[in-house]
């Protein structure tokens, strides 16, 4: 039995509503933050093709992916619709497809819903199987915040997928109206593995640096990628060619071994210090349950995040700061630890690094 026939809830069938008017969210008073349109590749991306290209393979395929993107517009329009296409990619087995291709919508920074393909439209856009690689689909949502007249929608884009195209459906006649600004517009800027990029949020909007970014009233950048994160000198140019209030290297996860995270370690902080005499370093160590950084694996690890930070300190730095995230999951009670699989965080595992860190960004940005 399609349980769409039991419980309503679960049809996400899209029906246009008569008065509907599009809008491409490339065109004013909309505005995008996080990524930027690529006219050349007809896509969205969060890093520039030359500098992604000549970091890696995996960065190059993963500065396509949308993460820390966001759409922000104010309106009064009793809902919010989106269309998209998203180039075809096998979904995951540990993740949502909401949170790999979907969008979240928040209005006044209250969560009104997410926007994500069935999983028949993901399978029909399958090569494999006959499709012509595009996952194309649609959904509307009626925030509450609507019944109350005008209000700021900021729509948060997919943490592991690409947009070729989208739009944004509102009621015809309605405001639509650029948004505030941030209360802070220059970008905190985040780097860092597949735990950075969002891996395993259950949504966009989830995961820590999306979190901070309502938190604050900050613009932010998302420079996470998945298993490619490993401090070469090409990306960390580019980090240090970036305005950012603030610069947070979570930089550890990928490194492929202990010597190889000592060489690059120091030589990444340094890489961004040197361009930035004055900007705040908040250098991470890797986010685990209370009692897994007793691994002597990882404490290793931790010691050469720590050996970068006394290093620095040594030489007058006096804006450089460590979060320790060893144990930020808390306790594993009751099954309960944060993660998917002992690694990627889950959304709960997310707001715990989130809270980690505000203490210490709010300092920074005189909150």
């Amino acid at each position: 039995m399609d349980i769409r026939k039991i419980d309503k809830n679960f049809d996400t069938t899209f029906v246009a509503p008569e008065d509907i008017e599009w809008f491409s969210v490339r065109e004013l008073p909309f505005s995008i933050h996080g990524v930027f349109y690529s006219e050349e590749e007809g896509l969205f991306r969060r890093m520039a093709k030359d500098a992604a290209d000549a970091t890696s393979a995996g960065v190059s395929h993963l500065s396509k992916h949308t993460a820390g993107g966001r759409v922000r517009f104010i309106t009064d329009s009793p809902y919010v619709a989106i269309r998209a296409e998203e180039p075809f990619e096998v979904p995951f087995a540990h993740m949502t497809m909401a949170g790999r291709y979907g969008f979240a919508i928040y209005a006044n920074n209250a969560f009104a819903g997410t926007i994500m393909p069935s999983y028949k439209q993901i399978t029909s856009a399958d090569p494999s199987f006959g499709g012509n690689g595009v996952i194309t689909f649609d959904g509307i949502k009626k925030p509450y915040e609507a019944k109350q007249g005008s209000y700021q929608a900021e729509i948060f884009l997919p943490l592991y997928s690409g947009i070729k195209n989208m739009y944004v459906g509102l009621k015809k006649d309605c405001i639509v109206e650029a948004p505030k600004e941030y209360k802070h517009s220059k970008p905190i800027l985040f780097y860092g593995s597949s735990i950075t990029q969002g891996g395993c949020a259950s949504k966009p909007g989830d995961d820590y640096i999306n979190r901070l970014s309502r938190m604050l009233d900050t613009d932010i950048i998302n420079l996470g990628f998945a298993g490619s994160a490993k401090g070469e000198r090409t990306i960390a140019e580019y980090i240090a060619a970036q305005d950012a209030s603030v610069y947070v290297l979570d930089y550890d996860h990928n490194a492929s071994q202990l010597q190889y995270l000592k060489d690059t370690h120091f030589a990444l902080y340094e890489t961004v210090r040197n361009a930035n005499p004055t900007t705040p370093i908040i250098m991470m160590t890797m986010p685990t349950i209370n009692g897994y950084q007793s691994r002597d694996g990882h404490l290793r690890r931790r010691e050469v995040i720590f050996e970068t930070i006394e290093r620095a300190k040594a030489l007058g730095d006096e804006n450089i700061y460590i979060i320790d995230c060893y144990g930020c999951f808390g306790e594993l009670e009751r099954g309960e630890c944060g993660t998917v699989d002992n690694s990627h965080p889950d959304s709960l595992g997310f707001l715990r690094m989130a809270e980690a860190l505000l203490p210490t960004l709010k300092k920074l940005l005189n909150e």
